[in-house]
């Protein structure tokens, strides 16, 4: 920079490096004010008897302030972010008649409406879309954006904001009468109690009502409390989303740049890497093959029972998909030469990725058998839907060597669809009407 500063003049580091503080109007004062409520319906939700029902009808209001907000300042939600919308509500509806994933979930749909709130705005990085670059994107929705914006909520609230064309500049003194009502609150709860035993009249007067009151203002005023850094995090990160404040803390043109800088592995010693690897599962494949491939005959070797079949070994084996997805990951990205550079390279990701599937598909056959002979259960659904979703990641990486697609994206939507659906389908219950009509038809045990 050849601008030069007189003696004086000269910013702080401090002034350099902190955004400046968009200009705000009346739209975001009062959703400021909405959002305190917000905040409290979330504390109130977590501490109530009925959790699940308050659940979905949080989320269901939660998305509806989310949406006026962006509708009052003129901004037109990504087409991407209806379909995270209609996930999320997927996820919390389901939640107030059943669940099969319980905290599973809770933590699900925290994290898909902190996703969907920058997707709605549009702020993802690649063009308001779900990219290879989802972590980060995930990470700004659920940590930068909101906590970098942190204090946005106060500022909003206690400062004169710019009115629009035709409009009055609003005063700071409807903001000033509501923490005054909050204020108020620890006070009431304090001299209440003691007015009435120190009075009988008053005692009288309100009987139990003083202590009553003293007990609901108590309540509150602890729910508030939690309720305050809550409602900062929220509006932080809408607030970042619809100024575009803190969002551009990881950009996609340096997260290439850094990506180029990673790749410093040989390619040699990438493909001595991967050579090892699948020469191990070759061996463990023709090694194991009877005891692997039994289940596709419909018997188990002996000295097993059905139950110790499909089990042994079924976890393993999915660890297993999951470090191979790691490695092939890895592969691809730390080598100094790229895939579509090096035959040999996307050679042996391909050779790996066939002998992973080969390995999921005698894991599902296992189970698959064992299902056929004691039925259905939640903990044997469960994990055939996780390989089956590893099937299709491994799947688009064998595709994706022949054409290039956005492989992440659409392996991270079916996910978000295959979760859904267990979240939208009584399983437990199906399960167990399965298994009453096998059981009387003499098809498990």
């Amino acid at each position: 920079m050849n601008e030069q500063y007189q003696e004086g003049d000269r910013p702080s580091l401090v002034e350099i490096n902190t955004p400046v503080f968009p200009k705000c109007e009346l739209v975001d004062r009062l959703m400021a004010v909405v959002y305190l409520l917000v905040g409290y319906g979330f504390i109130w939700m977590c501490s109530s008897y009925d959790f699940e029902k308050n659940l979905s009808i949080f989320t269901v209001f939660y998305a509806a302030v989310v949406l006026i907000y962006l509708w009052g300042k003129e901004i037109r939600p990504s087409k991407e972010s209806w379909f995270w919308l209609a996930v999320m509500l997927a996820m919390a509806i389901p939640y107030a008649f059943w669940s099969v994933l319980d905290i599973l979930q809770f933590l699900a749909l925290m994290a898909v409406a902190a996703y969907w709130t920058l997707s709605a705005s549009g702020r993802l990085l690649k063009g308001g879309q779900t990219s290879q670059w989802i972590f980060f994107d995930g990470w700004d929705a659920l940590a930068v954006v909101p906590f970098c914006n942190f204090g946005c909520q106060v500022r909003v609230l206690f400062h004169n904001t710019e009115p629009k064309e035709g409009q009055k500049k609003v005063s700071g003194k409807t903001e000033s009468v509501l923490l005054g009502f909050v204020l108020v609150i620890p006070v009431l709860v304090i001299i209440l109690p003691l007015l009435s035993s120190a009075d009988a009249g008053f005692q009288h007067l309100l009987g139990d009502l003083a202590n009553t009151v003293s007990d609901h203002l108590l309540v509150t005023f602890v729910r508030m409390l939690f309720a305050v850094p809550v409602s900062l995090y929220l509006f932080g990160l809408v607030f970042g989303g619809v100024h575009g404040r803190n969002t551009d803390q990881f950009q996609e043109q340096k997260l290439l740049e850094t990506g180029k800088h990673i790749r410093k592995i040989p390619d040699t010693t990438v493909c001595t890497v991967l050579i090892v690897i699948c020469l191990v599962y070759g061996l463990f494949i023709g090694l194991q093959g009877n005891y692997l491939f039994s289940a596709f005959t419909g018997r188990i070797p002996e000295g097993f029972t059905y139950s110790e079949y499909a089990r042994r070994g079924f976890f393993e084996l999915c660890q297993v998909g999951v470090w191979n997805l790691i490695f092939t990951g890895l592969s691809g990205s730390c080598s100094r030469t790229d895939r579509r550079g090096h035959k040999g390279l996307g050679f042996l990701i391909t050779l790996l990725s066939v002998l992973t599937l080969l390995l999921l598909v005698t894991a599902v056959s296992k189970m698959g058998m064992y299902i056929s002979v004691y039925g259905l259960t939640v903990y044997r659904i469960l994990p055939l839907i996780f390989m089956l979703w590893m099937g299709l990641v491994f799947v688009c990486i064998l595709a994706r060597q022949k054409k290039e697609f956005q492989a992440v994206r659409l392996c991270v939507m079916a996910g978000a669809v295959m979760f859904c659906l267990v979240c939208i389908f009584p399983i437990e219950h199906w399960t167990e009407l399965y298994n009453v009509w096998a059981r009387a038809r003499g098809l498990i045990v």
